[in-house]
């Protein structure tokens, strides 16, 4: 069924052919179309508001993105804290190098920004207060930015250690680094995960599905973890981060890559 699936998504829902979310071309539809397709989005898990279902989790998990989801989803994850106990939290993306609107977002928030883990840096200490992060890197950014990392720790007010990571790609001769490598580098260099720990994972809704699958395959069955996925609606940010509401081609996109994560997480698991 998921590879029916897969397939007939691959012929009328992939709008991006390769390229980054943001760069995918548009597809309109028709008002009553646009709306049934929107009422299965949020019928599927693709939109609203989620509360975690546990009081406490071993670590917190924020997903990076573009530079407005770097900044919301880390304000976002603060929230969650005020009842939500944790060990550890930890922001994760990549050297992936900001567009020029990213970077005059940023600067708006008083924070230089020159890549992804830049950002999440930012929200994480504009959340939480702290100072700068310190920490170690490998690789240049600036001439490969596909094969370089780090892991740096942000001192902050509270009790709880924050980090800002960024993962090399898994294959880096033909692409960045995605949810898969920055979630395996994280639990592999950062978090030393073990058996029985609890991961909440913070996202945008848009994106639970396909994430939350990335995140069983690659941390809650290799390291016997219990894994939780959360997503904020950006359009209920306050106004300096507030998003449009996703449209009805967006969400077909990502119910593709939800299709696509569902049957990898599959074949894992018939293995």
């Amino acid at each position: 069924m998921l590879d029916e699936l897969v397939a007939f998504s691959a012929e009328h829902w992939d709008f991006r052919h390769g390229a980054e979310r943001h760069e995918a071309r548009r597809r309109r539809f028709d008002g009553s179309t646009e709306a049934a397709i929107t009422d299965a989005a949020k019928a599927l898990g693709l939109a609203g508001h989620e509360t975690p279902l546990l009081d406490r989790y071993d670590h917190v998990l924020i997903l990076g993105g573009m530079a407005r989801a770097c900044l919301g989803r880390t304000r976002y994850a603060h929230e969650v804290l005020r009842s939500v106990d944790a060990g550890t939290v930890s922001a994760i993306g990549g050297y992936r190098p900001l567009t020029t609107e990213e970077r005059d977002l940023t600067a708006r928030f008083d924070g230089a920004c020159r890549y992804e883990v830049d950002a999440l840096a930012l929200g994480l200490r504009r959340a939480f207060g702290g100072d700068a992060p310190t920490g170690t890197a490998g690789g240049d950014p600036d001439v490969d930015p596909r094969t370089a990392w780090c892991s740096v720790r942000i001192a902050c007010p509270g009790d709880i250690p924050l980090w800002a990571v960024a993962a090399p790609s898994g294959e880096p001769d033909t692409r960045r680094a995605n949810t898969a490598d920055t979630c395996r580098f994280w639990a592999e260099h950062v978090a030393n995960l073990t058996g029985g720990e609890r991961v909440l994972i913070v996202t945008s809704a848009i994106y639970v599905p396909f994430q939350h699958c990335d995140a069983i395959a690659t941390i809650g069955l290799p390291y016997d973890c219990a894994v939780e996925t959360v997503g904020h609606d950006p359009s209920l940010m306050d106004d300096d981060l507030r998003q449009e509401p996703p449209t009805a081609d967006r969400y077909l996109q990502e119910l593709r890559s939800a299709l696509r994560s569902m049957r990898r997480l599959a074949g894992l698991i018939e293995a």
